[in-house]
């Protein structure tokens, strides 16, 4: 059996607020109060087997992705970013068309799950941000649990849209955590909109080896197929051991084929993005 290569779909990483680089004077509190810095990313992937991820700027910190993509830069083979943008702002907008340009990126992320949320969503069809996005074959990640109608709506408007629903809408432990993720079954039906399957643990109350990840991945291969299934953790809020979760993806699926868990496990997100580098070995 070839072994399961894990690229993980989400982490953020951070630094300290100093006065060289400061966060912004509204910044919400941390996960953590200790910054998630990549060496000690480095040796969490190592312990959990996991050989690759996405890093992403957390929004304490602003809108800032320098760090995320100096490391994606220099390690394109086991980091790639994922980044903040105006996508307010026409201005900004115009430069979509050179993203490509930008080392180690990789897709750009919106965070719809606090604020104005339409003002964001009718601010970003106003600029262009969607449509430029769809044109220049931009993937986007995006945050917005509970509002499928979004999710749907962007994919009927924009259908040439690459969109990746953040931690599978879901963000609280209050529903099982497979009736959760039930309502993005619909989502399926559209060939745009894949799924990160990152933070499940957060939303749960059960031990090792979580039975009720395993049921949520099955239910999200059945809606979606396991090419737009990814695995990934948002470590900096894990409450398990990261070791934990990635025994889930390699060991709990067996109703897969060892095919599907590839896919679900890294190859698929890696070609959603078009970032073969992981794989180039």
């Amino acid at each position: 059996m070839t072994p399961t290569r894990l690229i993980d779909a989400q982490i953020h990483v951070w630094k300290a607020s100093t006065p060289d680089r400061p966060w912004p004077l509204d910044a919400i509190e941390p996960q953590r109060p200790v910054p998630l810095e990549v060496p000690e990313v480095l040796d969490e992937m190592a312990a959990a087997g996991v050989s690759g991820a996405l890093l992403l700027g957390p929004t304490w910190e602003g809108s800032r992705n320098d760090y995320v993509l100096e490391v994606a830069a220099a390690d394109p083979a086991r980091f790639g970013a994922i980044c903040r943008f105006a996508t307010g702002d026409p201005e900004a907008v115009e430069r979509l068309a050179q993203w490509r340009d930008i080392a180690g990126m990789r897709a750009i992320r919106m965070s719809l799950n606090r604020g104005d949320v339409e003002g964001t969503l009718e601010a970003a069809r106003r600029s262009g941000f969607f449509a430029a996005a769809e044109r220049y074959g931009v993937p986007l990640s995006i945050y917005a649990p509970g509002r499928y109608g979004l999710y749907a709506g962007l994919a009927e408007e924009f259908p040439g849209l690459k969109i990746a629903v953040d931690h599978a809408a879901v963000e609280t432990a209050e529903v099982p955590l497979p009736e959760a993720v039930a309502p993005l079954a619909d989502l399926g039906r559209y060939p745009g909109i894949a799924v990160k399957a990152s933070a499940l643990p957060c939303f749960l109350r059960e031990p090792h080896p979580f039975p009720s990840i395993t049921e949520a991945i099955y239910r999200l291969v059945e809606s979606f197929g396991a090419e737009r299934v990814f695995f990934g953790s948002d470590l900096s809020r894990l409450t398990v051991p990261y070791a934990e979760l990635s025994d889930v993806f390699v060991a709990r699926l067996p109703a897969l084929s060892e095919a599907e868990r590839a896919l679900v496990a890294g190859r698929a997100l890696t070609t959603w993005l078009d970032w073969p580098e992981p794989f180039d070995d």
